[in-house]
Formats: C-alpha cells, sequence, structure tokens
C-alpha cells in the first residue's frame, strides 16, 4: 500500500499450509524478505527469503527448522538467530549472512556470531546508524498449579505451584480419590509421565522412555494410566502419527491401546511450552466404568470422535462435528454422555455441549469473556470450567448450564492452556505458561 494506507493491493498470496512472517525492506528498497513457514512431507520447513516488489523471483536466504527470527542489518547483512540442538535446545545464538542487495542471492557462508548460553534472540533490530544492536531475552516456562474449589465449584482458593523446576510441565488426569495428580514433564529430556500429591513437593516417575508422551488420565475402571505417545523425530521433522498407550496403575510394562493420526503441536518445538499442550488428536476418559473413553482426531473442518477400551482399542465412531480444530477446546462429562465444546473467538464466546450419540446441541454464551481457549468439565457435571484469553491475560471462569459465569482466576502475565478438576470436586489443576522477556542492548555491534 502506499504511505498513507491507500491503493492496498495483494502482494503474496500463500499456497495451502503456507505462514509468511516479518515482511522487512531491502536498504536498497529493491525486495522485501519474509520467513516463511510450512509443513512438507511430514517435515518442518522454516526459511528466510526475498522477493522482488511485485511478489514474484523468490531467493532463499537460510533453510532450516531451529530458526527463531531475523532483521536485515548494514552493509547488506542478514543477522538471524538458530535455537541449539539438544540438549541445548532451550538457548539460541546469533549469526549472519551477506547478501546481493539487488538479486537478493547470498553471498558466502553463514557466520556464527556468538556462542552464548541463557539467552534467546528474539525481535532483533539496528538503530538507525547501525551502531546498535537490540533485542528481547524471552523465555517461557509451563508449570502445574493447584487449587482449592469450594461452593460447588464457583470459588477457587490461593492457587499453590506444584512443580518446582523451569522446564515443561503439563497437567494431564488425577487418581480416583484425588490424591495424586497425574502430568507429563520434560525435566529429564524427554516427555514423561509423573504422579504428584498436591500436599508434597516431590514427584514419582511412571514412565520414563525415549518416547514423547502426553495427557496421562486414569482408565475408567482404575486399573490403566492412558497417555499418547509419538516417536522422537529427527530435529524439523514432524509425526503424522502416534499411539494411545496404556500402563497398569500398579506398575509394569506399557502396551499400544490404538494407533492415533495426526500430531497435536511441535513435537520438538524447542524451548517454547506453547507447542507441547492441546491440539488434535486427543482423548478423554469418564469417572464412570460403564462408560467408554472418547478419543478426538481433526480432519477438514471437522472433529471426529470415537469410542475407546482400554483393554480391546478403538471401538465405534461416535459423532462428527463441524468445526475449526485449530481454535476449538472440548472435553468429556464425567458421565460420559456430553460433550463440552469451546470457541477461540474474538468476538464471541460460544460453548456448545453436544451428547454423545449426536443430536442438537445446546448453545451458551460466556460473554463477555471471548477467546475461549480450553474448556473442562466440574467433577458433578453440572457446571464447566473455562479459560479466556485476552490483552491482559488469562482468566479462570467458572460456568453453570444456563449461561451464568462467574470469574474464578486472573493473572494478568500468564497464558493459561490446561485444566484438570479432581473426580471429588475438591481442587482444580490448570497450567499456565509464564514468560519473562528482557531488552538488552549491543553496543558497537560488528558492522563486517
Amino acid at each position: 500500500m502506499n504511505a498513507d494506507g491507500g491503493q492496498a493491493r495483494l502482494y503474496l498470496k500463500p499456497e495451502v499450509g503456507d505462514h509468511f512472517f516479518g515482511p522487512t525492506w531491502f536498504p536498497s528498497g529493491k525486495r522485501i524478505a519474509l520467513a516463511r513457514f510450512r509443513i512438507t512431507n511430514g517435515s518442518l520447513a522454516l526459511s528466510i527469503e526475498s522477493r522482488n516488489l511485485q511478489g514474484a523471483d523468490p531467493v532463499t536466504l537460510v533453510f532450516n527448522p531451529r530458526l527463531m527470527d531475523f532483521c536485515l542489518g548494514p552493509n547488506d547483512r542478514l543477522i538471524y538467530s538458530l535455537r541449539e540442538l539438544p540438549p541445548n535446545q532451550y538457548d539460541a545464538n546469533l549469526w549472519q549472512l551477506r547478501f546481493n542487495p539487488d538479486s537478493g542471492k547470498p553471498l558466502g557462508d553463514p557466520r556464527r556470531l556468538t556462542d552464548w548460553t541463557g539467552f534467546i534472540f528474539v525481535n532483533p533490530a539496528f538503530t538507525a546508524d547501525g551502531n546498535r544492536f537490540t533485542f528481547l531475552n524471552t523465555r517461557g516456562q509451563s508449570d502445574v498449579y493447584v487449587g482449592e474449589l469450594s461452593n460447588g465449584g464457583s470459588s477457587l482458593k490461593s492457587p499453590q505451584r506444584l512443580t518446582l523446576n523451569d522446564r515443561i510441565d503439563w497437567p494431564g488426569g488425577w487418581s480416583a480419590d484425588s490424591k495424586s495428580l497425574f502430568f507429563y514433564s520434560d525435566r529429564n529430556g524427554n516427555l514423561d509421565i509423573y504422579k504428584q500429591n498436591p500436599a508434597e513437593h516431590n514427584a514419582e516417575s511412571v514412565v520414563s522412555s525415549p518416547e514423547e508422551k502426553w495427557f496421562p488420565q486414569l482408565s475408567p475402571d482404575g486399573k490403566w494410566i492412558l497417555y499418547m505417545q509419538w516417536a522422537r523425530m529427527p530435529d524439523g521433522a514432524w509425526p503424522t502419527s502416534g499411539k494411545l498407550m496404556r500402563v497398569p496403575i500398579a506398575g509394569g510394562p506399557s502396551e499400544a491401546v490404538t494407533d492415533i493420526q495426526g500430531h497435536p503441536g511441535f513435537i520438538n518445538g524447542g524451548y517454547d511450552p506453547t507447542n507441547t499442550a492441546n491440539g488434535f488428536p486427543g482423548f478423554r476418559c469418564p469417572q464412570h466404568s460403564s462408560s467408554a473413553c472418547v478419543l478426538a482426531e481433526s480432519g477438514d473442518n471437522q472433529l471426529t470422535f470415537t469410542a475407546i477400551d482400554p483393554a480391546q482399542g478403538r471401538k465405534a465412531e461416535l459423532s462428527k462435528i463441524t468445526t475449526d480444530p485449530d481454535n476449538t477446546g472440548w472435553d468429556l462429562s464425567p458421565d460420559g454422555t456430553r460433550i463440552a465444546l469451546s470457541q477461540y473467538d474474538y468476538k464471541k464466546a460460544d460453548v456448545q455441549i453436544v451428547s454423545v450419540p449426536g443430536g442438537m446441541p445446546q448453545k451458551l454464551s460466556a460473554m463477555p469473556w471471548t477467546q475461549l481457549s480450553n474448556v473442562a468439565w466440574a467433577a458433578d457435571g453440572k457446571s464447566l470450567f473455562l479459560c479466556s484469553f485476552s490483552s491482559r491475560g488469562t482468566s479462570i471462569l467458572h460456568m453453570d448450564l444456563n449461561g451464568s459465569t462467574k470469574l474464578l482466576f486472573k493473572e494478568p502475565s500468564w497464558d493459561i492452556f490446561a485444566l484438570s478438576p479432581s473426580p471429588d470436586g475438591h481442587y482444580l489443576a490448570f497450567g499456565p505458561i509464564i514468560t519473562n522477556a528482557n531488552a538488552w542492548t549491543i553496543a558497537n555491534f560488528p558492522k563486517k
């Protein structure tokens, strides 16, 4: 568009699966650099490319699945940050690459600029004279918190932090007696399964192996701990299928229950804990032993729900629901008869309750609480818990089945992605991402 906002026109139309970020003018004004994100044949493709002013003549400058951010520096240099390989995936370092200002083609090989620990370089930029380099050192971690519920779930008392480390931790389900919470964590390198009594400080390992494991829950009969598992892929690769697993509650080897299709996020998502929560496939188990667990798998604008028997595997398909999987949260009622769905929308606050066999949904609104990222049934099946995002943090809400909503908890600097009420209705576990960022500057940044 023009500088006054007029004559806006399409510059570059993405192909299916493409996402573009950070368009940046070349100093010469002849080309535009941008970052491109794409999943190709099960692999994550991240690149920096430039194009002419018509959006044509693409030239790739950097192609690396560990790419994080970039800027253009003085003397026709691309400055970019790369996440380190495991076990140092929580660190990143700066690299540079010279380029031709007219053709956009790279000149020579990339050169490493830093070999630091404890830094993640985000939003890099130069001052106008090119002498100072600025960036944000940004780190986020997820933890498990547990708060005490009262007044039928309409009050949440002082949540306390359960996981005392600086790694990824997400809550799963509870033991039948509500004395232990199952969760998954990468505190030892892989995402493994643990359990912990909220009154204690130490966690007990349940399943540990090289695979990535998510969202442990107790089977309806109380005999098994179920969880999802994917093979750990090479850096940048994206698993397209996994398995629903079971391990005896009394201990023993894990066994496969059924294959599951898809992946809920970046399995090797580096330092960002957002990539290890929610998404599809996913599963939920009811509290009643007479009801089946339910597996949710995503397709084109729909979710497919299938009954799962922990001993016999995949059973009958239950229903299909038309929705945008990327913006939908869901949970199974404690008796296994209803599914609640929340919608992440900037203008709406829609919640639906659907009978497992199908039929007309019950529609509720949580207004004015929009951007609903997560939903969970209360233990008695008579109300819901919701997460509502905003620019000022995430709120946890309690909503009855008439649509009456009450604020339970709000933390301005947190993003909350997971909710897990205990079976006895006395506790609510939840998983926030807590991000810390500091602005840094480097004076007299090298010009060569």
